[in-house]
Order: C-alpha cells, then sequence, then structure tokens
C-alpha cells in the first residue's frame, strides 16, 4: 500500500494538532470522505487488537468462529491440541472462504470452490481433485495466520500475524481490569443474546458516542439512566493510554425498576466496548463499514444462575439504549454531510473521554502519516 500524505487526505498536521488541543474533534471531512475512510482502515483496523467473539463460542476441539476484522476475513479454531489460532479466512488455491459458517464440531476446514482441504493448525491436507506436487504445495500453502489473545471472557484478533501482544499494546489493562473488578472466569457467564444494528454514520461517531455519558440524561433517561446515577460527577473514568476505564453507581430506585448492581467497564482503542455487570456481560464492537456507515455488534452474556426473565430485561434495556445512541448518531452525520457542521466543541471535563478518543485516532493518522511509515 503507497504512503499517503496528509495532503492526499487534505489535512494539516498543525492545523489539527491545535483544534484536537482546543477540544474540537477531527475536521469534519473525516466523517464523510471515502479517502480518510480508507486511509483508517489501513492505518488504523489492520493492524489494531479488536475484540471479535466471546470465547465460549471456541471452547471445544473443533469449534471454529467467523468473522471480518477491519477488511479481512477470520476463522479462529480450537485446535485438536486445544490451542486457540487465527486465520484468514480464504483458500490459498483461488481465494474463496475455508469455513461458510461458525461451527462446533469440524474435523477440517474444506473451500467449498475446488475442495482443497485444511487442517485446523491451517495447514493444508490435501488438495480437491488431482493431487498435484504436494511436496511442494503442503509445505507452501497452509492458510495465513493472523493473531489471536484471549481477555476475559472475549476472544481478540489483530489482523497482522506477528502482532506485538494485546497486553503489551495495553499495558495496563490486566492490572486495570484486576482493580475494577472485571472478572475473567469463563464458568461465570454463558451465552445469552447479539444485538446487532447496521448503522448510517460513521464508525468514530458512534464509538465517541459510547465513550461518554454527558449525553445520558438526555437520551437515556428512561434506559441506561433509569438504572445508573448518570448525574455530573456520580460516576468515575480513568483513562489509561490506550483504552479507558469507567463505573456507575446504582439508581437505589425501587425493586420494581431494574437496579443497577455493579457496574465496571473497559473502553479499548480502536472500537471494544467491555461491559460487566452482576446479572450481565456485554462485549461490543464497532465494525466500519464505509465513510458513513457502521455495523455495531454486542454479545450479551447471562451470568450463571441469574433469573432469566431479569437477564431478559436487561438486554432490553441495553438494546434500547443503543437504539437511542443509533438515532443520535445518524442525525449527525447527515448533519455533517450537509456540509453546515464544519466544527464539534467537547465540553472540558464532561467530555475528556470523547478527546481521549480522537487523541488516539489522531496519533494513528499521524503515525501512518509519517514519512518514517511503512504503511
Amino acid at each position: 500500500m503507497a504512503r499517503r500524505t496528509p495532503a492526499d487526505l487534505q489535512l494539516d498536521i498543525d492545523d489539527v494538532d491545535q483544534r484536537l488541543a482546543d477540544g474540537f474533534n477531527l475536521p469534519s471531512h473525516c466523517y464523510t470522505d471515502s479517502a480518510v475512510f480508507d486511509f483508517e482502515m489501513d492505518a488504523i483496523f489492520a493492524n489494531c487488537w479488536q475484540y471479535f467473539a466471546p470465547a465460549h463460542r471456541a471452547i471445544e476441539p473443533g469449534s471454529v468462529v467467523t468473522g471480518t476484522v477491519g477488511r479481512t476475513p477470520v476463522a479462529v479454531v480450537r485446535g485438536d491440541d486445544g490451542e486457540l489460532r487465527g486465520f484468514v479466512n480464504a483458500c490459498r488455491h483461488r481465494g474463496y472462504q475455508v469455513v461458510g459458517d461458525d461451527k462446533s464440531e469440524c474435523a477440517r476446514m474444506q473451500c467449498g470452490y475446488h475442495g482443497w482441504i485444511y487442517n485446523l493448525d491451517g495447514s493444508l491436507a490435501r488438495m480437491g481433485r488431482g493431487e498435484g506436487d504436494l511436496t511442494i504445495v503442503k509445505d507452501d500453502f497452509g492458510l495465513h495466520p493472523v493473531s489471536v489473545e484471549l481477555f476475559g471472557q472475549g476472544i481478540f484478533v489483530n489482523p497482522k500475524p506477528d502482532a506485538e501482544s494485546m497486553f503489551s499494546v495495553h499495558g495496563e489493562l490486566a492490572e486495570v481490569a484486576n482493580k475494577i473488578g472485571l472478572d475473567p472466569d469463563l464458568e461465570r457467564y454463558v451465552p445469552f443474546a447479539r444485538y446487532e444494528v447496521e448503522q448510517r454514520s460513521n464508525w468514530k461517531l458512534w464509538y465517541d458516542n459510547g465513550t461518554e455519558c454527558f449525553h445520558c440524561p438526555t437520551v437515556h433517561g428512561e434506559s441506561f439512566g433509569a438504572a445508573y446515577d448518570v448525574s455530573d460527577g456520580f460516576y468515575d473514568v480513568g483513562l489509561h493510554g490506550t483504552f479507558y476505564s469507567a463505573g456507575f453507581e446504582s439508581t437505589r430506585r425501587s425493586e420494581a425498576q431494574l437496579v443497577g448492581g455493579n457496574y465496571r467497564s473497559v473502553q479499548i482503542y480502536p472500537g471494544t466496548q467491555y461491559i460487566q455487570q452482576d446479572d450481565i456481560m456485554i462485549m461490543g464492537r464497532v465494525i466500519p463499514t464505509s465513510a458513513s456507515t457502521c455495523v455495531f455488534q454486542a454479545d450479551y452474556l447471562a451470568e450463571q444462575g441469574a433469573d432469566p426473565d431479569r437477564v431478559e430485561e436487561w438486554a432490553k434495556l441495553w438494546n434500547q439504549t443503543y437504539d437511542e445512541d443509533g438515532e443520535i448518531v445518524e442525525a449527525i452525520q447527515r448533519n455533517l454531510e450537509s456540509g453546515r457542521v464544519t466544527e464539534m466543541r467537547y465540553v472540558d471535563g464532561l467530555e475528556d473521554a470523547s478527546r481521549f478518543f480522537h487523541d488516539l485516532v489522531w496519533q494513528s493518522y499521524k503515525a501512518a502519516l509519517s514519512p518514517d511509515s511503512t504503511s
């Protein structure tokens, strides 16, 4: 991929540095321009750790989970040896997928185009019809690997095969997670449901919205704000280099309503949301699909032994919360595309997490735009 220059993206480094320092957003075309979107897919989503799926979906040997990370089709496989591995879900012969859907029992992966078969460690087992010279093919044509790690109840993927460890990139993550009480015990929660929505908004608007609760009293008064105290100063936010943590107190309303329990969360750059309550856990991710669209997925896990009716009510509350967020960011996207919204000003103190997020995006931009960059 040819290296982009600031001029290619209509960006002035000094100007954007000052803009962010003054509390404003990135230039508005960064939310609407296809050239900027393509740049972000290479500069950010092709080489960052991203939440992929609940670990429960790849517990047993032979289980396979499929999806997309950035622009990379991915299959994560639990091997016969118990190891978790990730591969580009594309046959080395003609590029067709080797796994079409998630599987709970898979002895081998077989391309549906010409029948090439791969072992669970990614090595080529055999060609379809006409073996050819397998002394060369078997050694040289295994599936391309991607990097895979576990964090708590989640599988994380980096499309790079030799990526730096997730816990090195996010240096304080394990320590902060332990400090705020995130429980990594896989036995504590079981899969319950998934929320998925296609948004007509830039991915940064969706994720920006999820990093602050300044909007919670006005937007989520009957959803998240009914269960947790979202008053200014009554929730804790910690900024930690490449992620941030948050905690909310219960509203302590009548037992007839959903009353929040022990809420703790981390938001991991560039698009992961990890929330743990007593009854329910939520692991979500934003998936960019174009300059003006994205997909948001949230996997709901239920605490073992929790009242299923209560868990269902929590899922409905979170669905409502996410629906409300979606309406807001789609309206902002329309306004940005009008050309009349040229800047957004963040409030010091109350929206520091949003500014923190934008700074991380800008750091990724500058790293990729550096003359020393190889991207």
